[in-house]
């Protein structure tokens, strides 16, 4: 675990393995018909949706929580303190995660739950390339394309929250005028 590379995918993946399972239970609750059932309770339709984010922003903070246990292993085994890194690490596993999440609800809220692997998928590459996007726009700032350049981390990260909390608005406003046959 002293290789930079290493620790830094252990965190980000550590973030993004709780996102994942997100599509498997949302299809779950259309096969169960637990969609057509929630929209019966006495609740307004932002706070169904608001309850599926708050659940997203627990979930990433669990990721949170299981790469800091990542982070005190590696320097309590090896000694692994490059602090840049572990940064960087969490920087990539937030937008990962948070704007997979802010992609994919919305989609699979408008389309449906029957292709969620290819929703979650297409949603994690969009992270990608939202982080290559923002290296790209920001070389005059760092010197290079450099996505593991701490301002490009920042700004990614901030730029998936954004994303996420713009998405609870679109959803529910998709979950509003969605029919649930």
């Amino acid at each position: 675990m002293k290789h930079d590379a290493f620790i830094q995918m252990i965190i980000a993946m550590q973030l993004f393995i709780f996102i994942v399972n997100v599509g498997t239970s949302l299809h779950a609750d259309v096969v169960s018909k637990w969609n057509k059932f929630e929209r019966t309770l006495p609740i307004k339709y932002n706070d169904i949706i608001k309850a599926k984010y708050i659940s997203f922003a627990i979930l990433i903070l669990l990721g949170i929580v299981m790469g800091s246990i990542t982070t005190i292993y590696a320097y309590v085994t090896n000694g692994y303190s490059n602090v840049q890194s572990i940064f960087y690490g969490y920087e990539f596993g937030l937008t990962l995660s948070a704007t997979t999440a802010g992609i994919m609800y919305p989609l699979m809220l408008k389309i449906g739950t029957e292709k969620n692997e290819m929703i979650m998928i297409l949603s994690a590459i969009a992270a990608v390339g939202l982080l290559i996007l923002l290296s790209a726009i920001l070389k005059p700032l760092t010197g290079e394309m450099n996505m593991k350049h701490p301002l490009v981390g920042i700004v990614s990260a901030i730029v998936a929250v954004v994303i996420f909390i713009a998405s609870y608005f679109v959803s529910v406003k998709i979950y509003q005028h969605k029919e649930f046959a």
